[in-house]
This record gives C-alpha cells, sequence and structure tokens, in this order.
C-alpha cells in the first residue's frame, strides 16, 4: 500500500482521492525518482486555481517514496561499518533513546560472519550484535543542524513513525524501520510557517478506519529523531543552515518564491502559483525564469513529466498548467 490508497475525509465521509491531490503525490514521486535516484533534477512552475495544501501533498509524494522503498540489509550494514570511533548515534533500546558513541566495529566471538557494533552509553559500553541493528540503531549525519537540533531523545520523545497508525496501515514494519535508519531531508518548503502548519495538523484522511493528516507523512520539526525534510519561513532574511542544493525546494506559493528564490538559486525547485495572485507578480515571476532560461543550455521535460502522469494511471486535472525545464 501507498499513499494513493488514502481517502479524504469530506464532511467525515471518506471519499477516493481527488485527481489533483493524485496528481500532487505523483509530482512530487517524480521529483524525487528523477532527481535523486536518477540525478536528473527538474524545476516546475505550476499554476492552479488555489494553492490551498497542493506543497505539502507534493512533499507527501516525496516523502511516500522514502516509505515505500525496500532497502536491503547489506545497505544497512555498509552504513554502519563505515562508522568510525566517535561518531554518534541513536540507539534505543524497550525503554528510551538516546544518543550515544561508536567505540569500535568488531567481528562477533560468537557468531561468525556477524559484527558487533560496540558503543559508549553513558558510563556503559554496550555491544549490539549485527541482527539487532535495525532494531537499536538510528544513524545521524552531524552535518546537519537540524539533525543535530533532534537529538534530544527520551522516553517522552518518540520516533514520530512509531506514532502513526495511519503509517502502520500503509507501510510494513520492515518498510518504516529501514526509513527511520537513515534520517536526513529529502525536500525543502518556503511558506508561511503558521498557515503551513495549521494545514499540516488537519485530520483529512483516512485508511481501514484509521485516520490522520499531513503530519504523519512529513517530519519538519524537531519533535522526534527522524526528519525529511525542513521548512522555511518565506519572511527570514537570511539562512543560517547548511543547504543541499541537490534537494527539491517547494515555494508553496508565489510570495515565497519571489522573496526566497535567491537562497536557493542552484536547487531544484517547484513554483506553485494561483489564479489569484496578482498580474504583476506572474509577470515578475515569468521574467525570472526567462533570464535563469536564457542565462543556460536548458532542456523543456514537461512532457517527460506527462508520461510519469499517464504511466502511473493518473490524470492531470482540469485547470492546471504547468511548464517544467531541466
Amino acid at each position: 500500500m501507498g499513499i494513493r490508497d488514502l481517502k479524504v475525509l469530506n464532511n467525515c465521509t471518506p471519499i477516493n482521492l481527488p485527481t489533483w491531490i493524485n496528481f500532487a503525490f505523483i509530482l512530487g514521486a517524480f521529483i524525487s525518482e528523477h532527481g535523486i535516484k536518477y540525478k536528473k533534477p527538474a524545476n516546475v512552475i505550476i499554476s492552479l486555481p488555489s494553492e490551498h495544501f497542493f506543497s505539502l501533498f507534493i512533499a507527501m509524494g516525496i516523502a511516500d517514496k522514502g516509505f515505500s522503498v525496500n532497502k536491503q540489509m547489506r545497505s544497512i550494514r555498509k552504513a554502519v561499518l563505515n562508522l568510525e570511533k566517535g561518531s554518534r548515534i541513536i540507539y534505543q533500546d524497550d525503554k528510551s533513546r538516546r544518543k550515544v558513541s561508536v567505540i569500535s566495529i568488531e567481528p562477533s566471538p560468537v557468531f561468525q560472519d556477524e559484527m558487533i557494533l560496540k558503543i559508549k552509553d553513558g558510563k556503559i559500553e554496550r555491544g549490539i550484535p549485527e541482527r539487532q541493528w535495525i532494531e537499536r540503531v538510528i544513524l545521524l549525519d552531524e552535518e546537519y543542524d537540524q539533525i543535530k537540533r533532534t537529538i534530544k531523545v527520551n522516553k517522552k520523545k518518540q520516533v514520530g513513525l512509531e506514532a502513526s497508525p495511519l503509517l502502520r496501515v500503509l507501510y510494513s514494519s520492515s518498510q518504516l524501520n529501514k526509513v527511520s535508519f537513515y534520517p536526513g531531508d529529502a525536500f525543502y518548503i518556503v511558506g508561511n510557517v503558521k498557515q503551513i502548519y495549521e494545514l499540516i495538523d488537519k485530520e483529512i484522511f483516512i485508511c481501514d478506519h484509521c485516520k490522520g493528516s499531513v503530519k504523519d507523512f512529513l517530519y519538519i520539526d524537531n519533535n522526534c529523531s527522524y526528519k525529511n525534510g525542513r521548512l522555511f519561513s518565506s519572511q527570514m532574511k537570511k539562512i543560517q543552515a547548511d543547504i543541499s542544493n541537490e534537494l527539491p525546494v517547494i515555494y508553496s506559493d508565489i510570495n515565497s518564491y519571489l522573496k526566497q528564490f535567491k537562497n536557493f538559486i542552484k536547487n531544484p525547485s517547484i513554483i506553485i502559483t494561483s489564479r489569484c495572485d496578482n498580474e504583476n507578480r506572474l509577470v515578475e515571476v515569468k521574467e525570472k525564469i526567462k533570464i535563469e532560461l536564457l542565462q543556460r543550455d536548458y532542456k523543456i521535460i514537461t512532457s517527460e513529466i506527462n508520461d510519469y502522469v499517464k504511466n502511473h494511471d493518473a490524470q492531470i486535472p482540469n485547470g492546471i498548467e504547468y511548464f517544467s525545464w531541466r
């Protein structure tokens, strides 16, 4: 299962996903698959009757690609073996989760062809056998400031994936355990922070009698040790964190793009505009994109998205127009 198996609550009545929500999910999947997996980042400007929720649904499509991937155990083994002495990870047992230091990785004295991860847990040294790595270990990337701010892990702060019954309906335990093993951003959203948090909290989905919200899929705050994206205010004057140029930035409205595009010049982008936007602002956006295209070689890839949507049994909704380039 996956997010396309969700139903939407309409006056408390479950209905099938509207075409425009499904399209947003598919667009997110395209951005993730072509940019991250195939290293062919895309830029999209899209015009909608209203931009309400659309940026969040695109981000959900990106997050779904992460939740749905069945990561191979050998890749998890390789990631742990690449840890160095002094590396920081999260260790979780039946009581709590906490940040610990790596001491060493050694062959098991008991089982042949198995490794032991030795950690310093407070004043105690522990050995974690390889068969327990997926259950007991969460990797961290110390290069990212937002990960550093999420290290305060204790009994009250659960990994978000475990706190969502809706996710457990859509994805297997194996998938969720593996994705929580790899915390890290897959997208950036730029917009009105207060408004976005209000939308994220609205209970609008249901599947197999489990209700949920966008918050079940997007981990963009500091409430747990797992994160898959980051939210930036459209009003910020300076970015205080490192930005990966490979990650797509989703501008939730035209104002966000005009104010912040200079901070994400090298990033793939999805620019969301509305029919209700001021005509002068729309002209300004089009001029900025025109200048960008004139300054470098580019390829129009709108047809690639059309084909991707068709191949995934989805439709381009009436009233939506978009243009895409690479």
